[in-house]
């Protein structure tokens, strides 16, 4: 068991960054007011996103380096869309991860602060942990988060099957094109399992793993990895799917206003279906799992900012790293956000996965030329089946992002 936890990593980092807000938000929203019905979408855009991370780890197992190193040879309108997609995820991904996750540090210890103030006190504190720089520690402290997680909510679906359309109750909802519904399919569409985005953080990972073992981490360990971290999102989405359909669904649910709320109503979700002995195994399960999303965000996102700015700049490669300062410029922003420009949990949630969701497809695009380009061996390159795979994702992905635009221009 040692010895298959360590060579976890990447993967697991990957699994913590989707679990937030797309899992024990959306997924469980899902559940909550449409019961079955969007199961089919959940598991469409786990499948249809698969390439692009696939590409992503490919990539940075061949050729040692992230894809930001990558999208600088493709050009600089591919560096643009990463500087556009750092900042969402730097600050406003990011933001949305820490409001989710001080709704549940309010609603556990009845914090009597608002959500903001403890977001920001989480930052600090995960600045501090984080602020040696030390990828390892990072993957430490996610890797036995997410799995302890994981198990709970296993356990926790299984006990709540028999609860789905008991006394009656409706299992699937009809679904009525609306204009609410084309912007929660949307949101589920931007952040299942995570933002395409995600891809860059995973690279970097894989990277930074290989570095911490002495390139230990060959091509085979690093996709069996992250196959292993992609399966695992998209078991934990259904599971939360199922949680908030037998619970929630056709019982009047409201969305909850605000993150406190939120945290309330998840850990019920729970202490329903298990019993209400099993609140404080629960309570901290959710609290660490979403922490650790929250710091494996904090982690990975100064050091792409890093890199990239670097590569903007023309600074050497091997010039010090800038990671420190980088994570209290990401303090700081993501701060000023919560604290003076939200308006509201809800809104700010649906703004974030939006703005994932548009890169989408130039992301994928951008991640096949990666890893066809001359900087890959031929014998690293992907298979004609999962690049046409990637070309249906793209223009599927594309024909949801003019959509998503259509509905917000009109």
């Amino acid at each position: 068991m040692g010895l298959l936890l360590s060579r976890l990593g990447p993967g697991m980092m990957l699994a913590a960054v989707a679990v937030g807000v797309s899992h024990l938000v959306f997924s469980t929203q899902a559940g909550a007011n449409y019961g079955l019905s969007l199961a089919w979408l959940i598991i469409l855009v786990v499948i249809l996103k698969y390439p692009a991370f696939h590409f992503s780890v490919q990539y940075a197992s061949a050729t040692g380096r992230s894809l930001v190193t990558g999208y600088s040879k493709i050009g600089k309108v591919a560096l643009m869309w990463l500087v556009v997609g750092f900042f969402v995820d730097t600050f406003i991904a990011t933001g949305a991860v820490a409001m989710v996750t001080a709704g549940l540090f309010i609603s556990v210890f009845n914090l009597p602060f608002s959500g903001p103030q403890v977001a920001v006190a989480l930052m600090v504190a995960s600045a501090a942990i984080l602020m040696n720089g030390q990828y390892a520690r990072a993957e430490r402290l996610v890797k036995i988060f997410v799995l302890a997680f994981s198990v709970l909510a296993v356990i926790a679906t299984l006990f709540a099957l028999p609860l789905i359309g008991d006394g009656g109750r409706a299992v699937f909802a009809e679904l009525t094109p609306s204009r609410s519904l084309a912007v929660f399919v949307i949101a589920i569409a931007g952040w299942m399992p995570m933002p395409l985005n995600g891809s860059v953080q995973i690279s970097k990972w894989v990277v930074e793993k290989r570095h911490s073992s002495n390139e230990a981490f060959d091509h085979r360990q690093a996709l069996s990895d992250f196959r292993i971290g992609y399966g695992l999102t998209l078991l934990l989405a259904l599971c939360f799917l199922l949680m908030g359909t037998a619970v929630l669904f056709d019982a009047a649910y409201v969305a909850p206003a605000n993150p406190g709320a939120f945290a309330s109503e998840l850990l019920g979700i729970f202490t329903t279906v298990i019993g209400k002995w099993s609140y404080p195994v629960i309570a901290v399960a959710a609290l660490a799992v979403m922490w650790s999303t929250q710091i494996a965000l904090m982690d990975v996102m100064p050091r792409l900012t890093d890199r990239l700015l670097g590569i903007l700049t023309g600074r050497a490669d091997d010039a010090p790293s800038r990671y420190s300062k980088f994570l209290i410029v990401q303090v700081v922003g993501v701060s000023i956000i919560l604290l003076f420009l939200m308006k509201g949990f809800t809104g700010f949630l649906y703004f974030a996965t939006s703005m994932g969701f548009v890169a989408a497809p130039a992301i994928a695009y951008y991640n096949y030329l990666a890893i066809t380009s001359d900087d890959v061996p031929q014998e690293f390159r992907p298979g004609r089946h999962i690049i046409i795979w990637n070309w249906i994702s793209v223009f599927v992905m594309a024909a949801f992002a003019l959509a998503f635009l259509y509905i917000s221009l009109t």
